[in-house]
């Protein structure tokens, strides 16, 4: 038996299927991440697909069925115009939306997860031009949010190990335990925390600013070539340890015009 609902989301990314359907994931308010089936959405007249494509947020109504959930109907709701004319903000929308993709399970309802999406679409749309320094800034500092909400909130204030708070110039960066490690406990335990690497201060206050910080507060401090490196090299080490799926670009090249 055949149920019919309604339900409001973004669309996160698109495969083909089949001769001429396509299969959707979409992160929605009401059910979590969810994947659609598009009939015929590959064929020149296909209705539908256009109110699918990137970057919207969208009233669907969705079958759900035995095997699968297909689009009934579909009306946008929200378009974030101001993402298709810069090239910058699409890479940065386009990445974000499969970091979610990558990083969440189907049918795990998140409130949260689904505003700080569509917050970010909306600032983008909004954001003046970016250098692709600033986007791919963004990107991190949305990943960072992301493992955040997801569970894997990195600890950038106190030891891993001790708990006592960190010192300037007085600790260690070890991304598969998740955050920072206060050098007399690296010293204490050199087998433990063998992997843990040297991280500059101007890094962690960058990251503690990125994960606290609203958007558009992001588009504030000035970004020093050498500090942004590092700063990528830590994230992107969360995100390798700690994501179900491993992304296929580095955050920084993501952003590369």
């Amino acid at each position: 038996m055949s149920i019919l609902y309604h339900t409001t989301g973004i669309v996160l990314n698109k495969r083909d299927w089949r001769e001429s359907d396509r299969v959707y994931s979409v992160l929605t308010r009401e059910h979590g991440k969810v994947e659609i089936i598009g009939r015929g959405a590959r064929k020149p007249l296909a209705k539908l697909s256009p109110h699918l494509e990137f970057c919207a947020e969208v009233d669907l109504l969705v079958v759900h069925g035995r095997a699968h959930e297909t689009v009934a109907g579909v009306e946008r709701l929200r378009s974030f115009a101001g993402l298709y004319d810069d090239l910058s903000k699409s890479l940065v929308a386009h990445h974000m939306l499969q970091l979610v993709d990558l990083g969440t399970r189907e049918h795990e309802i998140d409130w949260s997860l689904y505003d700080e999406v569509k917050n970010f679409l909306i600032f983008l749309h909004k954001a003046p031009d970016l250098t692709s320094e600033r986007a791919a800034f963004l990107l991190s500092a949305f990943a960072l949010k992301l493992l955040a909400l997801l569970g894997y909130r990195p600890e950038l204030g106190g030891c891993l190990q001790c708990r006592e708070t960190i010192r300037p110039g007085e600790f260690h960066w070890h991304a598969l335990k998740g955050g920072v490690v206060c050098r007399a406990c690296v010293q204490a335990d050199g087998e433990q925390w063998f992997s843990a690497r040297p991280l500059s201060d101007d890094v962690l206050k960058l990251m503690r600013f990125a994960l606290s910080e609203r958007f558009n507060e992001l588009l504030r401090p000035r970004l020093n070539g050498e500090i942004l490196g590092e700063y990528h090299e830590a994230v992107e080490g969360l995100l390798v340890a700690h994501f179900p799926t491993i992304p296929a670009t580095t955050l920084r090249a993501a952003c590369n015009l």
